[in-house]
């Protein structure tokens, strides 16, 4: 114990000297239009303005680069700036050297990182920490995997045409999780850990999203909202309960309203053999109805305003297993250095 405590001392100090010698901040104006390198050397990089990747161009994002984005004064909150990909972007991390993406003042939000018919091909997040922003996919299918997506109004979006990767990422203390937004919105969301928003997923309308293998636990107000007449099958989750009957109380659907389809989320982890249908809801006492569900915005904060975005552990798993993620800090005149294992 005392050689790691002794370890990370020097690790702390060593970080924080090469920080001084940095050659950041990089100021960022200006469209992207051939490829280009962002490093950790030249960090952070400061974005005060939408900054647009243009189509035949790749913005690579090397290991520990931090993006930092001013929030416009007097603007609506979360409105911008945008870091929009119409090329493509590889912004691949590390365990212990995560690219972050963070507000430039902490407590504020920035618009998004915005997939508007961008080179799918060449468009990878991983290892990633979004913090205070979005992801949305606009005729876009990136891959976004192994990161924490957090302290936003809203975790991802997915739009018109896009067929996104989600994949192994903790998204949480966001308004909402995941949104699908458009009858050819069609993800692959497996093995990802998605709680502690206000609600998990909302689903305004869809294609064929696959909606599986999924840790989908203790948002504080509906695990999944589906306002769609569609019905989505999503099986395979878990929703850390074993009782259909109260998995259902979690999921805002046809059950409580007859012009929504349901969310057949059967079957799920930790089911029991007698267990084989869809169940069905209770009959209300007379004279009442099951109150639908009215997102609005305050209902896009988890943690209030300010948010507290890192509040992004659950204290009851972490009893339970140890912790993946490790936090080292170490404070030197105003410097402060977060390590973070993102690998789930």
């Amino acid at each position: 114990m005392k050689y790691f405590t002794g370890f990370l001392a020097f690790y702390c100090l060593m970080t924080f000297v090469s920080s001084l010698n940095a050659a950041g901040p990089t100021y960022v104006k200006d469209a992207i239009s051939a490829s280009t390198t962002w490093t950790k050397e030249n960090s952070p990089y400061i974005l005060q303005n939408d900054i647009v990747v243009s189509k035949g161009a790749i913005l690579t994002i090397a290991p520990g680069a931090e993006i930092r984005f001013v929030a416009p004064t007097g603007g609506s909150v979360g409105a911008g700036p945008n870091l929009v990909i119409q090329g493509g972007i590889k912004a691949v991390g590390s365990s212990i050297d995560p690219i972050q993406f963070n507000p430039a003042v902490s407590g504020s939000l920035w618009g998004a990182i915005y997939f508007y018919s961008a080179d799918s091909a060449n468009c990878l997040l991983q290892a990633c920490l979004i913090k205070g922003g979005r992801i949305v996919c606009n005729a876009s299918s990136p891959v976004i995997t192994q990161s924490a997506i957090f302290g936003a109004k809203s975790g991802i979006e997915v739009a018109l045409n896009s067929q996104p990767q989600i994949t192994g990422n903790r998204i949480t203390a966001n308004g909402i999780g995941i949104i699908l937004l458009a009858d050819t919105a069609s993800p692959i969301v497996s093995g990802n850990e998605i709680y502690n928003n206000n609600y998990g997923f909302y689903l305004k309308d869809f294609g064929t999203p696959n909606i599986s293998g999924n840790k989908i636990y203790s948002n504080l107000k509906y695990n999944i909202v589906n306002y769609s007449s569609k019905s989505l099958a999503s099986p395979n989750n878990d929703f850390r309960m074993v009782d259909a009957q109260q998995i259902m109380k979690t999921i805002y659907d046809g059950a409580y309203s007859p012009n929504l389809g349901r969310v057949n989320f059967m079957p799920f982890l930790g089911m029991q053999a007698a267990q084989t249908a869809m169940p069905s809801l209770a009959a209300a006492p007379a004279g009442q109805t099951q109150e639908q569900p009215k997102i609005q915005e305050e209902d896009l904060w988890s943690y209030g305003r300010p948010f507290d975005a890192m509040k992004i552990s659950n204290v009851e798993a972490q009893k339970k297993k140890p912790s993946n993620a490790v936090k080292i800090l170490a404070v030197g005149a105003t410097a402060v250095v977060t390590v973070v294992l993102l690998f789930l």
